[in-house]
């Protein structure tokens, strides 16, 4: 009888571990209707690992990491996603294939890093990364000397999306020897930095979107920098820097004004830029700065000046106003002088 009793209970152990495993595996499952593999971050107490190529679509809050090694490209779609990881990046592609990330439309995702790891970045991968979709991307880096999207020898492209970057380090990295090209062809980015706003071993290409981005206020680092070069062909770019700058190649498409200010500007105050009692931009400062490049399909032949503080009660989206009623505040004087023409493709006013 005790036999009985000992093998009945048994049975019921290993069935209780068998339903265990079973539920356990449920987070990630694939659709009756397509090959998405859906994973649910609530369910998982430990670094998540992607072995197989294909698409993923994450949604829920997660504490560990996304580790992927594979063979060929994963896609993750980011469906309102929590990462916050507590010993390496947030996302890690160890693979040297394609990562692409699409921000699902309407959705708000947050990731962050942590710890010290060689995966320096809240983003890090070691293959191209491409950046797609209609939705929100916020990104906070917290390990030491960590980049908010970071790649080795490898290119990254963003396509679309609204992204937020606060950085321990550089903005987006596109690092290693060689480098790779860092191209935006849309999107809304928002950069703030200890280093670099965007840095390229390789070079940058703007072509679109709106880009902000601010490098360090203790100086040693610029808003763009780029080993080749950088190509303004399209966009609103606004970039603030403390003492370094780098000029954008005559080849752009788009021209830009760079000012070199003769005193620092302080971190929260509305700057506006104005052509022939036209706006051309109203933002407000990310950090204290003191060398600016804004580059618009607006920027053209004309007389131009530059304000501090005043007041602009349009509508403004996350520092950049999309619409004007502004009061003019205090001119800006650039060795004596308050207003500056266009006088080449970027025109550098010192």
């Amino acid at each position: 009888m005790l036999k009985k009793i000992i093998i009945a209970m048994l049975i019921i152990l290993v069935l209780s571990v068998m339903v265990y495993y079973l539920l356990r595996n449920d987070n990630v499952e694939s659709s009756k209707s397509s090959n998405i593999k859906f994973i649910n971050l609530d369910k998982y107490a430990s670094n998540i690992i992607i072995s197989e190529g294909g698409e993923y679509s994450l949604t829920g809050n997660l504490e560990y990491a996304i580790l992927i090694n594979t063979s060929s490209t994963v896609t993750l779609n980011l469906d309102n996603a929590t990462i916050n990881s507590q010993d390496m990046a947030a996302i890690a592609n160890l693979s040297d294939e394609e990562l692409i990330i699409n921000l699902v439309d309407d959705t708000v995702n947050n990731l962050s890093d942590g710890g010290s790891s060689d995966y320096n970045g809240v983003i890090y991968s070691n293959g191209s990364l491409v950046i797609n979709g209609a939705g929100t991307l916020n990104i906070f880096s917290n390990q030491y000397q960590s980049e908010g999207i970071a790649t080795d020898d490898n290119d990254i492209t963003i396509n679309g999306g609204i992204i937020n970057i606060e950085a321990n380090d550089d903005g987006i990295n596109a690092g290693g020897d060689n480098g790779g090209t860092i191209t935006i062809n849309d999107g809304d980015l928002r950069i703030i930095a200890s280093g670099d706003g965007i840095d390229s071993n390789d070079n940058l290409v703007i072509n679109g979107g709106i880009t902000y981005v601010s490098g360090s206020s203790n100086g040693g680092d610029a808003g763009l920098d780029a080993d080749n070069g950088i190509e303004i062909n399209g966009g609103l770019v606004i970039s603030l820097g403390l003492d370094m700058l780098q000029i954008p190649e005559d080849s752009s498409k788009q021209s830009s004004l760079i000012f070199e200010l003769d005193e620092d500007i302080s971190k929260g105050t509305l700057i506006t830029l104005i052509k022939d009692n036209e706006i051309i931009v109203s933002f407000i400062a990310l950090q204290d700065f003191r060398n600016l490049i804004i580059s618009s399909q607006s920027i053209d032949n004309g007389t131009y000046s530059l304000y501090q503080k005043g007041e602009n009660l349009g509508d403004v989206n996350n520092n950049v106003y999309l619409s004007h009623q502004y009061q003019k505040g205090d001119l800006i004087k650039i060795t004596n002088r308050t207003s500056f023409q266009l006088t080449d493709k970027n025109t550098v006013i010192k």
